[in-house]
């Protein structure tokens, strides 16, 4: 090669590399729409067509399905860090635990691609920093709701997981069908959550027709 196309080359390479970058993000912020409208295993040809670009070039970008989710995950898991947060910040330690069951079942019934990522194991890829500050976070919290006398003694975070777990399945089964079942779940599970009964009204129940639905539903794809 000469020297001169050897400089037209070098010259070339910078707008090269901020065409990658540009495609990049247009498939990432493709995929967070499509994720969250359909969950993660919306077709990657889809993701391409929203993102306006090839299949070859999204497969360049990221050469599996796997690659693009910890991509997706970097993005919308913030919403999820700013819910425990917030929630963690609160003075009133049980005030705080409840915005956090809450926004985060609030989180899943918006979000198709949080509803997932929040109930598994996020991929390698992730600041293993932030993680540890999240989850210490969702210990301290616990902890100061438990010597405050609200929480159950008993209770562990891992039992936040299986509220989350429970509340994913619930949104699954009764999409399109509203906010009453996720809340009326909700509330149940920091009933039971709570060292002292409370009062006061839950939310509405689900209908019988929902509930036969999301029945049905179990029965289809159980």
């Amino acid at each position: 090669m000469s020297q001169t196309s050897r400089e037209r080359v070098r010259s070339a390479d910078p707008a090269l590399r901020a065409d990658a970058a540009r495609n990049r993000e247009r498939i990432v912020e493709a995929a967070c729409r499509l994720f969250q409208e359909h969950g993660l295993d919306a077709p990657l040809e889809d993701v391409a067509r929203e993102a306006g670009v090839g299949i070859a070039t999204l497969y360049r970008r990221f050469p599996t399905r796997g690659d693009l989710t910890a991509a997706v995950y970097e993005r919308i898991m913030s919403d999820y860090s700013a819910t425990v947060e917030r929630a963690a910040a609160q003075p009133d330690p049980w005030e705080g635990l409840s915005a956090l069951v809450i926004g985060l079942c609030e989180l899943q019934a918006s979000n198709a691609a949080l509803r997932d990522l929040v109930t598994m194991r996020g991929p390698e890829s992730i600041d293993p920093e932030r993680q540890s500050l999240t989850q210490g976070r969702l210990e301290a919290l616990v902890t100061r709701a438990q010597e405050a006398g609200r929480l159950r003694p008993d209770v562990e975070v891992t039992d936040l997981v299986l509220v989350l777990l429970g509340n994913a399945e619930i949104v699954k089964r009764t999409a399109g069908q509203g906010s009453v079942a996720w809340r009326r779940y909700a509330a149940l599970q920091l009933e039971a959550l709570r060292s002292r009964p409370d009062p006061a009204a839950l939310p509405p129940a689900a209908s019988a027709e929902l509930s036969r639905g999301a029945l049905e539903r179990t029965t289809r794809h159980g």
